[in-house]
């Protein structure tokens, strides 16, 4: 896959050939994107042609709200990532700055897609907006697209379907925000679901206090920073090790248990992961992960997250949890 990243203002000769493209934020490349990035592969297929994705750097909501925003399902080297498994061609990323934020609808298609990436068809969700204050639609651009000699259309994407209990989200559209709100409640399962795999966090590891090594269970520290945030508390996980390329993971998942949250008993006030890896030595692997890109995946939920009175109760605690991960990985 070829990673192209544009700026208006700049000459894209990158693509020497038409392509299809299927355009969207696509954060998280859950079920729903997968089915729009499938039926729009499909057509480059029939028509020869590679196949495109167009996304954008950063998010439109980053740029529009002044507050620094805890929303994203995924960063955006787990993105490429997904999108690299799918077939991508060219993933093709437009800086959104004051500049796109300002141009019409017809300027966007023509100007951009048309002019600078060759695209000839361009397949998004069914209810896109794109262009200045969000003006331009899949069924109002058609007109002007089809003058221009570029083919748009619209997906619905793939439905929840109906599973007869209190959780039922029949009738509702696979969507991030759908999913964020799964998260958020700590359906873990159904966001799977929706999501296609289990819910991750990715990061590099970053030099903590070490006092997980002090209670005789040293942890891998990764900031969330504008990650979305479950419910605080204790996960049972599985962590894998992603090499220099950030594609490519590097080793097997290995189990782990992690702790999210501000840690009330020895608090710095951060919002971190911690994850332990257990029986780290029996799996052949460099036990010092500082400094590695790590992807540490949520399974299932153990307990909130609590202040204890002691050290030595929160190293109590921690036994307890972790034997619960431990059965739980055995049973997998």
């Amino acid at each position: 896959m070829k990673v192209i990243k544009w700026k208006i203002g700049e000459n894209s000769s990158q693509i020497d050939k038409d392509i299809v493209v299927a355009i969207g934020n696509f954060d998280g490349v859950h079920n729903g994107h997968v089915k729009l990035l499938e039926i729009a592969k499909l057509r480059a297929i029939e028509n020869k042609m590679p196949f495109g994705v167009v996304t954008f750097d950063p998010h439109p909501r980053d740029f529009f709200s002044s507050k620094s925003a805890s929303f994203k399902l995924l960063d955006n080297y787990e993105k490429e990532y997904q999108l690299a498994k799918l077939g991508v061609d060219y993933l093709i990323i437009i800086n959104f700055n004051e500049e796109l934020k300002n141009l019409s609808p017809n300027e966007f298609l023509s100007n951009v897609l048309l002019k600078q990436f060759r695209v000839k068809a361009m397949f998004a969700g069914f209810n896109f907006k794109f262009g200045k204050n969000r003006e331009g639609t899949i069924e109002g651009a058609k007109k002007y697209a089809k003058e221009i000699g570029l083919e748009i259309l619209g997906v619905d994407l793939a439905q929840i379907k109906s599973n007869n209990d209190s959780d039922s989200l029949s009738d509702q559209i696979i969507s991030s925000q759908v999913i964020r709100g799964l998260i958020k409640d700590g359906k873990l399962d159904i966001a799977k679901n929706l999501l296609g795999r289990n819910w991750g966090i990715t990061g590099i590891v970053i030099k903590g206090k070490q006092q997980g090594r002090e209670l005789g269970f040293p942890t891998a520290n990764v900031d969330m920073k504008t990650f979305l945030k479950p419910p605080f508390g204790v996960y049972v996980t599985r962590l894998k090790i992603i090499n220099d390329d950030q594609l490519e993971k590097e080793t097997d998942w290995l189990p782990s248990i992690s702790n999210i949250g501000t840690r009330p008993t020895v608090s710095d006030g951060s919002v971190n992961i911690e994850t332990h890896v257990i029986d780290f030595k029996n799996n052949n692997t460099d036990t010092n992960l500082y400094g590695n890109r790590v992807k540490v995946e949520l399974l299932s939920f153990i307990r909130q997250e609590k202040k204890f009175n002691s050290l030595d109760e929160l190293k109590e605690q921690i036994s307890i949890d972790t034997k619960k991960a431990i059965d739980f990985h055995k049973l997998k």
